[in-house]
């Protein structure tokens, strides 16, 4: 706010000078002075007489003129004392009348200033109330219009209702004589089935009493030419590739970890599957770097089941299910791992070597190290347990009829049926050590999938197939009997554990 002087405001103004020794006889200043009678003189010259006469009017002059101005000095000084005291009296008096102004201006722009806001508050509040008003309004139309609709769609659902019931009805009829159909259907597919599980009975039966070794052993060395081939083409050549053995050696580095870091998590071993794939998917596109990156993953996951498996038997369940995921995801990857499973461990074909010479040995996968040393009996059972425990978890993933392959069920059959009619003569502790591990792997599931047949093939194996041996006391057949008296005693066979969440 702004202020201004009342428009007849008078200043006074002091025109009396400050200093009290000067002071205005009209227009010429005059200042009280000092002033002394004259001393008369004596002067001899002629006409004394006229002299003093002039001196004592002189004198005489003087001397009202000195009275005449200290009562003159003395009036104008009494005249600026009023003048002063007039002045302070108007001056205060202006002060006040103007103070009074201010604050009547100040009092009457609070008014004003009230009335506005009081004005701005109404108006304010007439916006508010109309905006109220129109949300009200807008409220009340969309809750007539949500009404509206919801009749609607009460009746449209009511009609739906309707039709459904009478789609069902019609439905219910089909499904009736489907059913009637279906009954049929199977009746005779369960007749059919029943007896081609007689037939494939009886031809398990025969199977388990009898093994063409001959079949097996060939079976045996059309996996070593596979290794033999994929030296040859796989190996060999990327060593003569200087820039492709660098490159897949790259992808080697970053894959070669994620073996080492399954864990019996299944999220867990589900991420490292995902990131295994993805590295492997760019090297497709190279058919020779493809290759040795699936025979290079084969040799990890075997050689990872006969060295980690060994401590750690549950670890068999992750290694499994990445061998299975990329099975699946590659099919070209079932060279690779099939043959690289029966070099290192060819039981799991029903394979046996006599082992009397060194290259049989090595064909039983013995190692022999530099000191033309063997491992131990105990190390190498451990080893080959371990890969065939791997093995046993897979054949349960690739389950359901007609499945081929040594990855199947029908290869996990063909497993325990050949190790039963090995010659005794070959058998060692080896064999049932590799049938213990699969016991615990699989025979659960085994039992399943062949139920009857099953029955009789573990009682053969815990039974006779032990007895016939006891008199070597092999470590590993009391430890397939005990398997044997604890499935007898609970009517069960205990899983392998299952991975966690």
């Amino acid at each position: 706010m702004k202020f201004s002087l009342p428009e007849k405001f008078e200043v006074v103004v002091e025109t009396a000078s400050q200093d009290q020794s000067v002071h205005n006889y009209g227009h010429y200043p005059l200042r009280s002075v000092s002033l002394d009678p004259l001393k008369p003189r004596t002067i001899d010259y002629p006409g004394h007489v006229e002299a003093d006469l002039i001196y004592d009017a002189i004198n005489e002059y003087t001397h009202s003129l000195k009275e005449q101005k200290i009562a003159e000095s003395t009036r104008q000084k009494s005249q600026s004392q009023q003048f002063i005291q007039s002045a302070q009296e108007l001056s205060k008096i202006n002060i006040l009348k103007l103070g009074q102004e201010i604050e009547a201006r100040l009092r009457l722009q609070d008014l004003q200033v009230q009335d506005v806001i009081n004005n701005e508050r109404k108006r304010v509040r007439l916006i508010e109330e109309a905006r109220q008003r129109k949300l009200e309004e807008e409220a009340r139309l969309k809750r007539l219009e949500e009404e509206r609709l919801e009749r609607e769609e009460e009746a449209r659902k009511e009609k739906e209702r309707e039709r459904l019931e009478a789609e069902k009805r019609q439905k219910e009829a089909e499904r009736l004589k489907l059913e009637q159909e279906q009954k049929a259907a199977q009746a005779a597919e369960l007749k059919k089935k029943q007896e081609q599980d007689r037939l494939e009975e009886i031809k398990r039966l025969k199977e388990t009493r009898f093994t063409n070794f001959n079949n097996v052993e060939k079976e045996f060395y059309k996996y070593k030419n596979d290794i033999e081939d994929i030296k040859q083409n796989v190996k060999l050549k990327i060593d003569q590739n200087t820039d492709l053995k660098r490159a897949v050696n790259r992808y080697k580095r970053k894959i070669n970890p994620k073996f080492g870091q399954l864990s019996n998590s299944k999220h867990h071993t589900d991420t490292l599957i995902r990131e295994v794939i993805t590295l492997v998917e760019p090297v497709k596109a190279d058919e020779l770097a493809y290759k040795w990156i699936l025979n290079f993953m084969a040799k990890a996951i075997v050689h990872q089941a006969e060295t980690e498996v060994i401590v750690r038997p549950f670890a068999a369940t992750p290694l499994a299910h990445l061998a299975y995921s990329l099975l699946v995801t590659f099919p070209e990857f079932e060279y690779f791992l099939a043959a690289r499973f029966v070099k290192k461990c060819p039981y799991i074909i029903g394979f046996t070597d006599p082992m009397t010479t060194v290259e049989g040995r090595l064909r039983m996968n013995w190692k022999q190290y530099e000191d033309d040393q063997w491992e131990s009996d105990v190390k190498y059972d451990e080893r080959v347990a371990g890969i065939c425990t791997v093995w046993a978890v897979m054949t349960q993933f690739l389950s359901g009829a007609g499945k081929e392959g040594l990855f199947s069920e029908k290869s996990s059959w063909q497993f325990v049926a050949r190790i039963l009619n090995t010659d005794l003569s070959l058998i060692r502790n080896t064999h049932f050590e590799v049938l213990a591990n699969w016991w615990e792997a699989t025979a659960a599931h085994f039992l399943q999938v062949y139920k009857r047949q099953a029955v009789k093939v573990l009682q053969l194996m815990v039974s006779q197939f032990v007895d016939a041996v006891a008199d070597r006391k092999y470590p590993s057949a009391a430890r397939l009997r005990i398997l044997g008296e604890d499935w007898i005693k609970m009517n069960r066979i205990e899983p392998m554990k299952e991975m966690e969440p």
